[in-house]
């Protein structure tokens, strides 16, 4: 479904929405398609949203593994997941259109504050070196489907990323790698299926400059910011994020 002329007040309303979510992402190292998702489908379809979100995630992640550095780290710390993450992708997309996506909304967000709770319960998920494999094969094809269905994958990455114990900047390196091998895939995919279209491309184009923009202030606040600290904000984010989804799963 093509999407329809847009008032330049939705424009703007768009490239506010991106800036903000780079902002998030730079401070975090995640969290741009979880903000655009929760935002962009009041001002644009949903499937407009996801393949907007999916369009952005590619690039925006280029530049978070460049700053970030340590890319032969961040594969060493990702291989098993990306293993399964493009089979996932895959099998998501030729879904896309006849399962429910709010039913995978709802669960996602469950799990995610699930998980955040427990965290700062002082449960600690964790990941042994033996069940690294496996748990990162698993956590591959589930983050591939739920990615193409929702374009919200990020908790999986997440949970397998603080499970192997990483710090700041392996964690944010490791995560834009997965982000990028992501995002390139389901927008290809999307391509393919025939739900992004030119348009869709040239909008996915333009909010770039708002995210980078938004990437490079929060990359500098979150510079600053202890890793205990750092950890705090990103699970109580979560509770809120994964609330949010879960609301708009159920509505």
């Amino acid at each position: 479904m093509a999407m329809p002329p847009l008032d330049p007040s939705i424009i703007i309303a768009v490239l506010l929405v991106f800036l903000v979510a780079g902002l998030v992402k730079g401070v975090l190292g995640f969290g741009l398609p979880i903000i655009t998702m929760a935002s962009l489908p009041f001002l644009v379809d949903v499937q407009s949203a996801i393949v907007l979100s999916a369009i952005v995630q590619p690039a925006t992640n280029v530049f978070q593994l460049v700053s970030s550095g340590g890319v032969a780290r961040a594969f060493h710390f990702s291989w098993p997941v990306l293993i399964t993450l493009v089979p996932g992708i895959s099998l998501g997309a030729w879904y896309l259109t006849s399962l429910d996506a709010d039913t995978l909304l709802f669960l996602v967000g469950l799990t995610i504050v699930a998980f955040s709770v427990l965290e700062l319960s002082g449960f600690r998920f964790r990941i042994s070196p033996k069940k690294r494999i496996p748990t990162g094969l698993g956590m591959g094809a589930v983050a591939g489907v739920f990615g193409a269905l929702t374009s919200l994958n990020g908790w999986a990455f997440i949970m397998y990323l603080m499970g192997i114990g990483l710090d700041r900047r392996d964690f944010r390196s490791a995560i834009a790698l997965l982000f990028l091998v992501s995002g390139f895939f389901i927008s290809t995919s999307f391509w393919i299926i025939g739900i992004l279209d030119k348009k869709l491309l040239l909008l996915g184009a333009g909010v770039l400059v708002p995210a980078f923009f938004g990437m490079w202030i929060g990359d500098l606040i979150g510079q600053r910011i202890p890793a205990a600290v750092f950890r705090k904000i990103l699970l109580v984010s979560l509770v809120f994020i994964g609330s949010a989804i879960a609301t708009r799963g159920l509505a």
